[in-house]
């Protein structure tokens, strides 16, 4: 009965082990980045903000002072007007490594529908999409899963004034 147990436990760390080595190849370096991207911009897409917030480092910071819990709060601002049909896609221009940090830039694409507040919200940020985002991926840990998003750069887009995330009188403003 010894030997068996020994073996169960033998197969259960081969299991893990192998598991974990294969994870580590398809979520290492630039792949790995690219996956969480893919992964963070779905969620969103989908409205799925306590998953968007997990792929959010808690070191996260970005031009408009928000922190992680503001820019998770943002992203719900943002998506909460189109009740009927929200969707986001991301057009991939450009991945580079910089020192620890992978830099994902490309276009984001929204598209959806909701009352008049939506269509203000669509034509404002018309002209901000035209423009590149820029977000900054980082490996938290030794989990080959583990990437983290420290910050989301725009060229062009600026919080408007007086803007608090997560404050419902003042989110149709972003």
């Amino acid at each position: 009965m010894h030997r068996y147990s020994l073996l169960k436990i033998s197969g259960l760390i081969f299991f893990i082990l192998f598991i974990y080595i294969t994870q580590s190849f398809r979520w290492s370096g630039e792949k790995g980045a690219q996956k969480a991207h893919e992964n963070f911009i779905s969620y969103f897409s989908e409205k799925r903000f306590g998953k968007c917030s997990n792929y959010i480092s808690e070191e996260y910071s970005d031009q408009w002072q928000f922190n992680n819990d503001e820019i998770a709060l943002a992203l719900r601002d943002y998506a909460k007007h189109f009740f009927l049909y929200f969707q986001a896609n991301w057009e991939n221009n450009s991945i580079r490594k910089v020192s620890e940090t992978f830099h994902i830039t490309g276009n984001l694409k929204i598209d959806g529908k909701g009352n008049q507040v939506t269509e203000m919200i669509m034509q404002e940020s018309k002209k901000h999409l035209l423009h590149p985002f820029t977000f900054h991926w980082i490996k938290s840990s030794p989990l080959p899963w583990s990437w983290k998003l420290i910050k989301i750069e725009h060229s062009k887009l600026e919080a408007p004034s007086g803007y608090v995330p997560g404050k419902s009188f003042n989110s149709s403003r972003w």
